[in-house]
């Protein structure tokens, strides 16, 4: 009896052999089983379960029964317009589909990119001439633990600047917090040599800018440019890069109290710290883009944006 079904299938497989598929698989004993108790398990259907086909073209089914363990064939219709339907509804497995955060990178709008090119091969050429060298020597000179401290100085002057932009950015907390910080440390850390609040008070750093704050105001980047020695940026961030300038006490030091010389190599003095803790960051960065110049101008754009998103909550 059981060669009157195989003898059927034969014969259609043979006269319609383009309109049928076929979807053969092995089960196992408690499977067949299984199928076999519940009626409407003989019936497989390879669409999704939202997918409901057209009147016109619902599949059929033909199933051979077989002893447990052996093949059962399963034989199902389609046309060209449903199989697109399935292979729209259900991606491959390994289909790579990017996420939100991917899809919305921020861009920002490069005309002067023939001079920002240039200016940042001007400034690779300085890093690696100049500003390097001098932090190796620097750093090699003068312990760590100085140098944090110069660090630390440096810092401190700073912090009007993000006493001011977080009470612009409507962020009270924080701005109150980084007075009380910068407060601390220059009276208990010596002039700010010592980050006195974070380990006797446990308030940390309250990062905030003019440029962010600018951003977080609907303000948008404009045009990108890169600066000589401060490296990429916007006429937006350099409008904050200015406002933050002269919110530095130091600024008005070098004014009154120094000559050009003296001023000019207490900033650099600072820029040759700071690049002594920083050493192999750009080298890194720049042996992993395949164009380093894309490849900073991006990195730039997503790290403020995200700086102005942080600005917003």
């Amino acid at each position: 009896m059981n060669l009157i079904p195989i003898s059927i299938l034969t014969a259609v497989l043979a006269l319609y052999p383009a309109s049928l598929r076929a979807d053969t698989f092995l089960i196992d004993p408690d499977m067949r089983k299984a199928q076999l108790a519940v009626p409407d398990a003989n019936m497989v259907s390879l669409m999704p379960p939202s997918f409901t086909a057209p009147d016109a073209v619902q599949p059929f089914r033909y199933r051979v029964y077989a002893p447990a363990g052996e093949m059962q064939i399963f034989l199902t219709q389609y046309n060209e317009t449903e199989e697109k339907m399935i292979v729209t509804l259900v991606p491959a497995e390994n289909t790579y589909v990017p996420d939100e955060s991917e899809k919305e990178t921020p861009q920002i709008s490069d005309p002067l990119a023939p001079v920002n090119k240039v200016m940042f091969h001007v400034n690779d050429k300085l890093y690696f001439w100049v500003l390097k060298p001098v932090a190796q020597g620097y750093s090699f000179v003068v312990p760590e633990l100085v140098r944090t401290g110069f660090g630390n100085a440096y810092d401190n002057l700073r912090s009007p600047a993000r006493i001011v932009n977080n009470l612009l950015q409507l962020r009270l907390k924080q701005s109150g917090n980084e007075f009380i910080r910068f407060l601390f440390n220059s009276v208990v850390g010596v002039g700010g040599l010592g980050d006195a609040s974070k380990g006797l008070l446990g308030i940390e750093k309250q990062e905030a800018d003019f440029g962010q704050t600018l951003g977080s105001y609907g303000v948008g980047h404009g045009l990108y440019l890169v600066l000589p020695i401060f490296g990429p940026s916007s006429i937006r961030d350099g409008v904050g890069l200015a406002g933050d300038t002269f919110m530095n006490p130091m600024i008005y030091v070098s004014y009154f109290y120094l000559n050009f010389w003296e001023g000019a190599a207490l900033y650099t003095h600072e820029k040759v710290n700071d690049t002594s803790f920083r050493i192999g960051d750009y080298e890194a960065f720049k042996q992993a883009a395949i164009d380093p110049y894309v490849s900073m101008r991006d990195a730039f754009v997503q790290y403020r944006q995200k700086k102005i998103e942080e600005a917003s909550h």
